[in-house]
């Protein structure tokens, strides 16, 4: 009688916690998947529209140069990160037609539940990114390097002890993108790359199942890594 009201008691408790975890690995399997697919889509996107854009490109530059439209400056945002919790907004210069020069900011509010764990952080990152322009215009595919900087400052819960962190990741990396601009100066441009990073950390206070719930984070969070990636729409001027 008791093993019965034991099994019938453990088959209650899973049974409302196993939705909470399986919610869980189906939101970190379903990110996963979404950035695997964005960097697919985008890579998809530019060789798309670099073979059969050559014509429309041209005529595009002509019309530009023609009109006295030639776009040296564009500010871009990335809309879709805000569903994630990721606000980014990034501008480029170009000198020359040829060469620009991006720098970019991003603010990540960072809520994540391991088992019974808990961390919330914000965390903001820099960019400088390079650009070659290969049509020699703002309108163009265009290979590059970047450098970025990323700090998250937050706090968590291991077990029953609370404990503040601090997180450093600098990623130096190679990107490939391509934007396209409308003559009304609205453009959309795509990117992405991947890169060699180095992350350090520090805890307050510190104990091993501190590390422990911290790794976890680190090994879990989408965001942490050196992938680059951009889906964004601006104004170029």
């Amino acid at each position: 009688m008791t093993n019965s009201i034991t099994n019938e008691s453990q088959h209650t408790m899973a049974s409302v916690e196993n939705p909470i975890y399986l919610s869980e690995v189906v939101f970190r399997i379903f990110s996963e998947i979404v950035r695997t697919r964005f960097a697919v889509l985008i890579l998809c996107i530019i060789l798309t529209g670099n073979v059969f854009g050559q014509q429309e490109d041209s005529l595009s530059a002509t019309d530009s140069i023609s009109s006295g439209k030639i776009f040296n400056q564009a500010i871009n945002m990335c809309p879709g990160g805000i569903v994630f919790g990721v606000y980014s907004i990034n501008y480029e210069y170009l000198f020359g037609q040829t060469h620009g020069l991006v720098a970019r900011f991003d603010y990540e509010s960072v809520s994540e539940t391991l088992s019974d764990d808990i961390i919330d952080a914000d965390g903001y990152g820099f960019t400088l990114n390079y650009r070659w322009h290969l049509s020699g215009a703002m309108e163009s595919l265009y290979l590059g390097s970047y450098l970025r900087y990323k700090i998250y400052n937050g706090t968590g819960t291991s077990g029953l002890e609370s404990f503040n962190f601090t997180l450093r990741d600098l990623t130096l990396g190679l990107n490939v993108g391509k934007r396209w601009v409308w003559n009304s100066g609205i453009n959309v441009n795509c990117a992405f790359g991947y890169g060699f990073s180095t992350l350090s950390q520090e805890t307050e206070p510190t104990s091993s199942s501190i590390d422990a719930t911290l790794n976890e984070f680190i090994n879990e969070y989408t965001f942490i890594d050196p992938f680059y990636g951009e889906l964004s729409i601006g104004y170029a001027f």
